[in-house]
């Protein structure tokens, strides 16, 4: 079935490997989508859309929805393609979430947006950063960070930077950049402080 959907979406010998390696089923599922929406110029559009129905699968209704065994394969292949037509979505993203109800996977689904936006950020030559503050940065703050994050990035990368509050850290930030993780918030100082404390008892 996934080679069926690159032959009818790509023209032949024209199929194209996504920028990093992906594995598994997912990695299938989303180096065909990559494949079909770079032949057709889609690649953004199809990127714009499933960040967008990223967000809706924590929905509790769309998760029953995709988890139910009441709507059959085909029920449910049918109206996730109407569904995503009626909403602007390109064509392969539109087939591509059909052939993943029909082909019973829907439970992987999340996993292969996150997988292909991963794929979408190498394609952008983008660096994907995150950043956790208690309370929400102000333009001086958030200047301050980019200019430092640029010191940790490789090459020429455009930093696509992500901003969370989570009011329990207290204070300072946690913050991601690639395959790097930095814990600086005061609830981590505190927490190490406690267990140093505990020790000493």
């Amino acid at each position: 079935m996934l080679r069926l959907f690159v032959r009818n979406m790509c023209s032949v010998g024209q199929v194209k490997r996504p920028p990093i390696q992906v594995f598994g089923v997912e990695g299938r599922y989303v180096t065909a989508l990559y494949s079909a929406a770079s032949q057709k110029g889609q690649l953004e559009e199809v990127d714009k859309h499933l960040r967008i129905l990223e967000k809706e699968l924590s929905n509790p209704k769309m998760v029953d929805f995709l988890e139910t065994s009441v709507v059959s394969r085909v029920q449910k292949a049918k109206f996730l393609q109407e569904a995503a037509k009626q909403v602007g979505m390109p064509d392969t993203a539109a087939n591509f979430l059909g052939l993943v109800a029909e082909n019973g996977r829907l439970r992987k689904l999340k996993r292969m947006i996150t997988m292909f936006l991963m794929v979408m950020v190498a394609h952008n030559n983008k660096a994907l950063c995150e950043v956790i503050t208690a309370t929400p940065l102000d333009d001086g703050s958030r200047q301050s960070l980019m200019d430092a994050l640029k010191k940790f990035v490789k090459g020429d990368k455009k930093i696509e930077l992500t901003e969370k509050v989570d009011p329990s850290i207290i204070g300072g930030m946690i913050v991601g950049v690639e395959d790097k993780h930095i814990d600086m918030s005061i609830s981590r100082k505190i927490q190490m402080y406690t267990d140093i404390l505990k020790q000493s008892v």
